[in-house]
């Protein structure tokens, strides 16, 4: 008995090569047995049905089996499905043509039982196989595909890129970076009061679309630090206005997190500087940006009132013919820093 349960198409113009094919492959197992009695009619059985193995007759009064089979192996979703071609004993010659144009094996009229047995053995124990090796390949390939979605989730799209030419992505410092930090006003008090899963859930519906809005702006999201939100401009993404659009991205912020079920108000910070870029970690990969530019972004975030958006005095002098602000005076930040820091009131008209 075979392992499994193969489709086979018989294709003869003579019923008694089919009764006697059928008889045959019936008492070695073969139960899923379908005929043709021409070319035409096998074609289409093929392209309507998945085979195993084509039992193919070489001579046929419409169009040859050589003709078949050559139409077959030409169909990349077909030329997968072995074919034993039927021949006469004196036909050797054009048998062999058979196996030149894609067929896998040859029998002879009148057929030998056993040499029938092999041969169909072979032939389908072969697509087993390849069946096994294209299964084994898009397994492969859906866990490449999920490999990907899980780097894009934690890396950015370029430094992917670059990792997965190089094996290795060199640590850089950039010089005029923008970077945006924004958190959640009363967050904890809110995380506290409900249950994990609302509190994950409010986070991520947020972060999603803050998301969705990044690349209109020039910008991408380098990580979030519980409800913080770190995202730059000037690495991977370029804006033209790197400062009025990390405003304007943080206005946009602003509208998605008052529009929430929570109804959130956003503490926003934005600076601009030198940071040094790379890729931290083996086991667990994070890209990350390191300096003082970033602690004072997440200093100056912390420092900023309800739905305020903080400027450092260096970001606004870089639109200040485009952005109003008001001083704030030079302030003492955490860490002994000690910066102006202007408050955006609007845009220049």
């Amino acid at each position: 008995m075979p392992k499994f349960n193969p489709s086979i198409l018989l294709v003869d113009d003579q019923e008694d090569n089919i009764y006697t094919l059928e008889r045959r492959l019936k008492k070695d197992g073969y139960t899923q047995l379908t005929s043709a009695k021409n070319g035409t009619d096998a074609l289409q059985l093929v392209n309507s049905n998945p085979y195993d193995l084509i039992l193919l007759d070489l001579m046929m009064p419409d169009i040859s089996g050589l003709e078949v089979l050559e139409e077959i192996k030409s169909d990349p979703t077909l030329r997968h499905i072995p074919v034993i071609m039927i021949t006469a004993s004196d036909e050797r010659e054009i048998a062999a043509k058979c196996i030149q144009s894609g067929a896998d094996d040859f029998i002879t009229k009148p057929f030998n039982s056993t040499i029938l047995k092999a041969r169909v053995s072979s032939s389908l124990n072969k697509k087993m196989m390849h069946d096994m090796e294209t299964q084994y390949f898009h397994k492969i390939e859906e866990e490449k595909k999920q490999s990907d979605e899980l780097l894009h989730s934690v890396l950015p799209k370029m430094a992917i890129g670059d990792l997965k030419s190089q094996d290795y992505l060199k640590p850089r410092r950039y010089e005029d970076v923008v970077l945006l930090v924004s958190d959640l006003v009363s967050f904890t008090s809110f995380s506290e009061e409900n249950s994990p899963e609302a509190v994950v859930e409010s986070l991520q519906s947020l972060f999603e679309h803050y998301e969705e809005s990044m690349s209109d702006y020039g910008f991408e999201k380098i990580k979030t630090i519980g409800d913080a939100f770190f995202a730059v401009s000037g690495i991977h993404t370029f804006a033209n206005q790197p400062i009025i659009s990390a405003i304007e991205l943080a206005v946009q912020m602003q509208r998605i997190a008052s529009e929430s079920p929570q109804k959130w108000k956003l503490h926003c910070g934005i600076h601009k500087g030198p940071v040094v870029a790379g890729i931290f970690g083996k086991q667990t990969l994070q890209f990350d940006l390191l300096g003082h530019t970033v602690n004072t972004a997440f200093r100056i975030c912390d420092y900023s009132e309800a739905n305020e958006i903080l400027l450092s005095q260096s970001a606004w002098m870089s639109c200040r013919k485009q952005v109003r602000a008001k001083s704030k005076g030079i302030l003492e930040l955490k860490g002994g820093i000690h910066l102006e820091l202007m408050q955006f009131t609007n845009f220049k008209i």
